[in-house]
């Protein structure tokens, strides 16, 4: 073989996370082209990213590109290096150079570096909160995409996008088509893709458990840390933004992780209840910087969904539309509709009757008889929408706080929630953090109308 095929065999074995088989057959190949020399740079540079030194990979391939020339794929994976360090002023410079060169270059470049190269583009803007763009970057891709491979790659990311941002009727046709791909014939970074675009449209469109165990199945095939981090923190997302049940198995896999980012950081301390208000606020405040524009804007919005406090509430909800003020109107729109999913939801009625040990929502009668723990939280929330983490654990086991009942007591409002979830299809109704259990704020829990009048009869 000549040395672009051997090349060509080297970035095939990094598509199936084959690092050490790729970084040996590298270290046998001897370029004398200035494009082949840069390439041999390009994938050494992949490598180091890949297994987790990604301030070395970079560093390669800056200097790959300074002494052989600029060279857009070379150029893309530098974008992505910056991104994963939260130098979000380069990362933004060399995105507008790489949009500007894609399209100044159009017609030169082969359809394999182009569909590469405008998939990755829109997955950066969608990134800078640029929906509208981001979107043509993965319709672009799309259509000129001839080979299966090359639509596959495309229609994972227009399908993800529809699936976060406008679930529009097609997306029941993408679905059929990406959960018949045979992954068996398709390279390992491929199937992380595609098993993360279904994950998202599942638990859009079908639910949080089953969304869980595809995504269960692929961490357990052993993919690397980064992956999972990746998976697991979008699916925590995802639960948080659509108001769904986060499994408990979730919680202790994100426990796990030996380090988050900050974006990551943040999602696990709100579902492990470690804020507090102000430092939940002085923290987002702090995240502005380090972060892409679109995750800025998820957290804000979870943050203001589980604000307790009206003025605080209002006052993210000003702060994100603020944000978002300066996109294209499309891209606005996009996102306003997303907020607002997020941050309108219904008001939620529950009926209490300590009598007949059960609650009425929508209709449909939840039994808790057999549920001791929940009947005693509800019946103590009917005349408190608010109680400290001390005063629920005296109640319910008559003991000091100590990490043991704090766990216990996580437990058996994660257990009321998925009997009420199971019944009438809300997503969370009770909340507990480090310091309150708590209703949601569109949870009005009552006593039961007709309870309200037998008492009425002893006075």
């Amino acid at each position: 073989m000549n040395v672009k095929e051997l090349l060509t065999a080297v970035n095939q074995l990094i598509l199936n996370g084959r690092l050490d088989e790729a970084g040996d057959a590298l270290k046998l190949i001897h370029p004398t082209e200035n494009h082949e020399l840069r390439m041999k740079a390009h994938f050494q540079g992949i490598i180091e990213y890949f297994r987790g030194n990604v301030v070395g990979g970079y560093q390669i391939m800056q200097t790959a590109i300074e002494r052989y020339g600029e060279n857009v794929n070379l150029l893309r994976d530098i974008v992505a290096c910056q991104f994963q360090m939260q130098d979000m002023q380069g990362f933004r410079s060399n995105l507008g150079k790489l949009e500007a060169k894609l399209v100044e270059l159009e017609s030169s470049l082969c359809s394999y570096s182009l569909i590469e190269c405008e998939v990755m583009v829109g997955k950066f803007l969608e990134e800078e909160a640029r929906l509208a763009p981001a979107v043509q970057f993965y319709d672009r891709a799309l259509a000129r995409a001839e080979k299966p491979s090359h639509r596959l790659r495309a229609l994972i990311q227009k399908s993800r996008w529809q699936a976060l941002f406008e679930p529009l009727p097609e997306l029941s046709g993408y679905y059929r088509e990406l959960i018949s791909v045979s992954q068996d014939k398709i390279t390992k970074d491929l199937r992380i893709e595609l098993e993360h675009g279904l994950m998202l449209i599942e638990l859009r469109l079908i639910g949080s458990d089953h969304a869980w165990q595809r995504l269960r199945r692929l961490v357990d095939t052993g993919i690397d840390e980064i992956e999972q981090r990746l998976l697991v923190f979008d699916f925590i997302e995802g639960c948080l933004s659509q108001d769904l049940e986060i499994n408990a198995a979730v919680l202790q896999k994100a426990s796990q992780f030996r380090e988050l980012d900050p974006y990551e950081q943040f999602l696990h301390q709100i579902v492990t209840g470690a804020f507090g208000q102000q430092a939940l606020l002085q923290e987002l405040a702090s995240l502005a910087p380090k972060l892409p524009w679109a995750s800025h804007l998820r957290l804000l919005c979870i943050s203001a969904n589980l604000e307790q406090n009206t003025v605080v509430r209002h006052e993210l909800h000003r702060k994100i539309q603020l944000i978002i003020r300066a996109l294209d109107p499309r891209s606005q729109a996009l996102w306003t509709n997303r907020l607002k999913q997020a941050l309108q939801t219904q008001e939620i009625r529950i009926d209490f009757s300590a009598r007949t040990r059960s609650v009425i929502i929508q209709g449909k009668t939840l039994d808790l008889s057999k549920k001791k723990i929940g009947l005693q939280l509800l019946e103590r929330l009917v005349s408190k929408s608010s109680i400290t983490v001390d005063e629920a654990i005296q109640l319910l086991w008559q003991s000091e706080f100590s990490p043991e009942h704090y766990h216990r007591l996580r437990m058996s409002v994660h257990r009321l929630n998925t009997l009420i979830h199971e019944t009438a299809g809300f997503g969370k109704v009770v909340e507990v953090d480090s310091q309150n259990v708590r209703l949601r704020p569109e949870v009005r829990l009552r006593q039961a109308p007709s309870e309200d009048l037998l008492f009425s009869d002893f006075y």
